[in-house]
């Protein structure tokens, strides 16, 4: 069973989208038991529900676990889909290998640091090489990864595609000054785009690079295309979700969110530690 909407004489099957970080998880990186209880109402009737975020399979089934998304999800903005708890891509935006080469060589140039993902696609595991954990936050984000079950950390002088591994991505946490020349490499190269942020959790200015074939907008669409949805609304708070607004029915950004993204969505919604989500939900299909 799937819910349908009525749009004026029209009945249209509605997929809802939403961010992790800031939007669905509350400041504590947790899904309340409010929202769970919400939207699991909602999916057991029949709602299309899922998440797009930047996080990756080592850390997203262990926080969505609490709700029964049964659609595939949308990972590392829209890189990786997979279905929950199912490390299987369903669809996948390979890094362009070539390109990727170029970008760890001349990030080193500039004394930048990254975290290069692989997809091993015999042990269905990430594999993430860096060079150091020198910056803290760059410490912090590892030390709050290690211990997945799906992502393995390989420490390497020259990090380097791995046989029988798909390239998936690369990101930086580093100085935003730092960060500012790796962006500018990136601008020299086709087949790359990158989204430059603060990261509120990390608290440090992060930097991620994938293919240009992907993206949070390309990932949604390509939910969309799988459930055969014909309207979309999303939920997002930050820089990496106004791809995903520009090509949404609907917009909606959480009341925490800065004022530049507040003014490129639809709807303003309630803050992320008042289950902004679920109460959207609760008014529009009650």
């Amino acid at each position: 069973m799937v819910i349908y909407e009525r749009m004026g004489l029209v009945r249209v099957k509605t997929l809802y989208v939403s961010d992790l970080d800031g939007t669905l998880l509350n400041q504590q990186s947790q899904i309340s038991d409010f929202s769970a209880s919400v939207i699991n109402r909602f999916i057991d009737q029949g709602l299309l529900f899922s998440i797009a975020t930047a996080r990756s399979i080592g850390t997203v089934f262990d926080i969505i676990k609490k709700i029964h998304i049964n659609i595939p999800i949308s990972l590392m903005n829209g890189v990786f889909l997979c279905h929950a708890n199912d490390p299987q891509p369903a669809a996948v935006f390979p890094f362009p290998a070539d390109e990727a080469a170029v970008l760890l060589s001349e990030s080193r140039k500039v004394g930048a640091s990254p975290f290069f993902y692989q997809y091993d696609t015999i042990r269905k595991k990430l594999i993430l090489q860096y060079l150091d954990l020198a910056f803290p936050p760059r410490k912090l984000f590892y030390q709050l990864r290690k211990d997945s079950f799906y992502k393995l950390f390989v420490q390497a002088d020259t990090p380097r595609l791995f046989n029988d591994c798909i390239p998936l991505y690369i990101n930086f946490l580093d100085e935003y000054d730092v960060l500012l020349k790796v962006h500018g490499i990136v601008a020299q190269l086709n087949n790359l785009q990158s989204v430059f942020y603060f990261d509120p959790v990390l608290k440090a200015w992060y930097l991620e690079v994938f293919s240009a074939q992907a993206g949070k907008a390309a990932g949604v669409k390509k939910l969309a295309q799988l459930v055969h949805a014909d309207r979309i609304v999303v939920f997002g708070d930050n820089n990496n979700d106004l791809s995903m607004f520009s090509i949404a029915d609907q917009s909606c950004a959480v009341v925490n969110a800065p004022d530049e993204i507040k003014q490129k969505a639809d709807v303003l919604i309630d803050s992320c530690d008042n289950d902004g989500v679920a109460r959207f939900l609760l008014q529009q299909l009650s």
